[in-house]
């Protein structure tokens, strides 16, 4: 590994500690180096506060004083996404970056939210997709949205070795361990948006909050809790309208709940089917979703599976078997073309307690 390589990493590194709190901004980590030597660094915390660029070069400030100046001359810089060039809640730190004559910079991904930064100031060296990789999977969900348009969805699956996710009468608390649960909370905290059917509201009543995730609670904002209510079922007395989170209820016919402060129905054009795709694109563009975690029955899944909109599942796999008749975690229809179907690419495995937790890419 180059010096390079590992100047990047340690950005990488740097920009993860905004897991919780940057969206809807991207996670940014910056590390500035002179002879190769780090000199100073920052990271993005959250939306209004300074980029990473910026508390970078404030550390070099902070660490050097008065040669600060002539030295970030002769410095290279490197973030994992492209310097913003354009006014957002704060100045573009492009600007900054020219101001104090960086000699280089080095970036792992473009953002084509932003002009491009080499065209802007084309006296500053560049160099991109370093690491470029690690740096579109760590910040995922923000591409998704600027360049799909959509979220990136993330499916959620506990189950048997058997494949069932519940027994015939439709039990299914507890099938996995203490530890994976505890996973599946810290997921919670660092998903902007949760989204689940009236089937689990129904079967199960959940909250859908992060509660024992391990995690300080106020280093974390609740997930937006989604519900998709196509045949206006819902009450608004269930646990998911609690107070504790905001929840925003789709409904494909003009809904009895009343909006309160943390109720919204949601304004989508009149359509008897309720297509997810159109869900998923207003909760895009309207609440700016990056990264949209789905817990729901095998409607919701065989949906959005067969609109090929889940871009990763995530299974927990417990040492349990349910049996015949158990129930699955989707309703495909086995006599559909591509019969088989749908393949899947295991991206990483983990153990958690007893079980197995695979992280998986569906090949449509």
């Amino acid at each position: 590994m180059t010096s390079k390589e590992e100047h990047m990493l340690r950005a990488l590194k740097l920009a993860k500690k905004g897991l919780f709190t940057a969206s809807p901004n991207p996670m940014v980590g910056c590390v500035i180096t002179h002879d190769n030597k780090v000199i100073g660094q920052g990271w993005h915390k959250s939306p209004g506060e300074n980029h990473a660029e910026i508390n970078a070069l404030n550390d070099v400030i902070k660490n050097l004083g008065k040669k600060s100046k002539e030295i970030l001359k002769e410095s290279e810089l490197f973030v994992n996404l492209e310097p913003c060039t354009t006014f957002g809640k704060t100045p573009p730190c492009a600007d900054s970056i020219n101001d104090c004559q960086i000699k280089k910079v080095y970036f792992s991904n473009e953002d084509k939210a932003q002009k491009e930064f080499s065209k802007v100031y084309p006296e500053i060296k560049v160099e991109t997709g370093l690491l470029s990789e690690e740096g579109r999977r760590l910040n995922r969900g923000f591409f998704s949205r600027i360049e799909k348009g959509r979220p990136y969805i993330s499916c959620k699956v506990a189950s048997a070795l058997d494949g069932g996710i519940a027994l015939p009468s439709g039990i299914s608390k507890w099938i996995t361990s203490v530890d994976s649960r505890k996973d599946v909370h810290k997921m919670r905290a660092s998903s902007d948006a949760i989204l689940t059917g009236t089937g689990t509201v129904l079967k199960d009543n959940p909250q859908l909050t992060s509660r024992d995730s391990g995690l300080d609670v106020d280093s974390f904002s609740q997930p937006l809790r989604v519900i998709v209510d196509r045949n206006n079922i819902l009450t608004g007395e269930e646990k998911i309208f609690s107070s504790n989170a905001r929840t925003i209820l789709f409904r494909n016919v003009e809904s009895e709940i009343q909006e309160k402060n943390n109720v919204e129905i949601a304004k989508l054009p009149a359509n008897p089917s309720l297509p997810l795709d159109e869900v998923v694109k207003y909760l895009a563009e309207e609440k700016l979703i990056n990264n949209l975690m789905v817990e729901a029955g095998a409607g919701i899944i065989s949906s959005l599976l067969k609109e090929q909109l889940i871009d990763e599942i995530i299974q927990y796999k417990a040492p349990k078997l349910l049996g015949e008749n158990r129930k699955s975690f989707t309703n495909l229809d086995v006599a559909i073309e591509k019969l088989g179907t749908i393949e899947l690419s295991v991206i990483d495995i983990e153990e958690l307690g007893d079980d197995i937790k695979y992280s998986l890419i569906p090949n449509y």
